[in-house]
């Protein structure tokens, strides 16, 4: 029984002696083989997902909402309205000129039309209290003929429909049109019409 397993053992011995460098040629093609796959894999080029059809979106866009639009007064009328290519009659000081405003006759609370910074708060004699606001997007809004009750302070944060004072008859250049707030919109330091950003239409 002992010789028999020790000629068994001699025998793979001796198998592996005679075809030792068989077996190293064989290992060194595998070797090679796998090399070669391995590097192929790893060099074919990404596949264009958008030719694919499929849209890869990254993680963490930013997403910008429509701002929050409010009127800047609630119950008043629209009088004397923006005009910037005709000469419009200022009743007060009996001239023929352009209005780069909307006049919103009535008392009551004034409001931020939009989130802003306030840029500036005045008393003058002209145009009375005067309260500017900043916004995104380029926007400045100036309210005009403001009481004496302003609600706000330069450098303050505001949010759409926080209530900056209330509409008076301070604008000594639009007296005659009694209490009301004038209301001037810039965009990138140009007047443009506030109906072009607020719903006036469906206020009057």
């Amino acid at each position: 029984m002992k010789t028999y397993q020790s000629g068994t053992k001699e025998t793979k011995k001796n198998f592996f002696k005679r075809h030792k460098y068989a077996i190293a040629l064989i290992v060194s093609v595998l070797v090679v083989a796998a090399v070669i796959i391995l590097s192929v894999v790893f060099t074919l080029p990404q596949k264009d997902a958008s030719k694919s059809g499929i849209v890869v979106e990254p993680p963490n866009s930013n997403v910008t909402s429509d701002p929050v639009i409010t009127m800047p007064m609630k119950g008043a009328t629209v009088g004397m309205e923006y005009a910037d290519n005709k000469l419009v009659k200022w009743e007060t000081l009996d001239l023929w000129q352009w209005h780069p405003a909307v006049d919103f006759v009535g008392s009551g609370s004034v409001f931020a039309i939009m989130d802003g910074k306030v840029l500036d708060v005045e008393k003058t004699t002209i145009d009375g209290n005067v309260v500017t606001i900043e916004h995104d997007g380029g926007y400045v809004s100036i309210y005009k003929s403001l009481g004496n009750d302003i609600a706000v302070n330069k450098g303050d944060t505001v949010k759409s429909g926080d209530r900056i004072g209330s509409a008076s008859s301070s604008m000594m250049s639009e007296l005659n049109t009694g209490a009301h707030m004038h209301f001037e919109l810039k965009k990138n330091g140009k007047y443009i019409n506030p109906n072009t950003l607020l719903p006036l239409d469906s206020d009057k």
